[in-house]
């Protein structure tokens, strides 16, 4: 009779290891089991447009990037670093053109990848509705209007990126670290003049790799089809401004 109970015992202290074992180790029964999280499929973060974003594909620009991944983007106005120290882009993270200008920019880093697939096209500013032209040229209403207009175009008269033709950049490597260019994006300095270069480095104020950094630049974009102007090392035209005018509509 000892004996009977003794192995009655045992068989239940043994069903109820067993049932407990799989308790715990089920995936279906445990809610902050690791297991059950991969097995049931996340859905994806809807991707939520800025306003900006909409505006420029509603006026027929596209994302420069859906021609060419291998051109960078930090757009500078939509964060604080610039000579504002204002954010006046919001959430907007995408470079946008013409499409006929983005394509010349893809046709440039074509040409710079044929030269180094190691170096790439970075973006500061593309497409800038004239709203936010406005929000730039009152932001530095304390400055005078002649000093005024070295930073900012005027926003009566409309600016080349208005249109979406006209693009601020420069040449990275594979970190996003930008070649030296001798003077910054949006340095006023006449050493940022591309037409006092030849001054600069003849007073050792701008290095030889500097200035063939700003010629390799010119040499990718003129690939492109594009031109740069004599104050901006960084700032490049995909057309003039009375064509620009004649083929599209202003981008407010």
């Amino acid at each position: 009779m000892v004996r009977k109970l003794i192995r009655y015992s045992v068989l239940m202290f043994l069903a109820a290891l067993i049932v407990g074992c799989e308790t715990e180790q089920s995936p279906v029964q445990s809610e902050n089991n690791p297991i059950s999280d991969t097995i049931v499929p996340k859905k994806p973060k809807k991707q939520v447009k800025s306003e900006l974003e909409t505006r420029f594909e509603k006026a027929g620009l596209i994302d420069v990037q859906s021609l060419n991944a291998n051109i960078f983007v930090e757009l500078k106005y939509a964060s604080d670093d610039n000579f504002m120290h204002t954010n006046v882009y919001g959430t907007l993270s995408k470079a946008f053109l013409q499409p006929e200008i983005a394509e010349k920019l893809n046709q440039a880093q074509l040409k710079l990848t044929n030269i180094d697939s190691s170096l790439h096209l970075l973006i500061y500013d593309a497409a800038r509705p004239r709203s936010v032209q406005q929000t730039m040229w009152d932001l530095l209403d304390t400055v005078p209007v002649y000093l005024r207009v070295k930073f900012v175009s005027n926003p009566k008269h409309g600016s080349i990126h208005n249109f979406g033709c006209a693009v601020d950049l420069t040449i990275c490597n594979d970190e996003r670290v930008p070649l030296d260019m001798g003077a910054g994006f949006d340095d006023a300095r006449q050493i940022a003049y591309p037409s006092m270069e030849s001054i600069f480095l003849e007073s050792g104020e701008l290095t030889k790799e500097q200035v063939a950094n700003r010629k390799l630049l010119r040499r990718v974009m003129l690939a492109g089809q594009m031109w740069n102007i004599q104050t901006e090392w960084w700032h490049f035209n995909g057309l003039t401004r009375s064509a620009a005018k004649e083929k599209y509509q202003i981008i407010e």
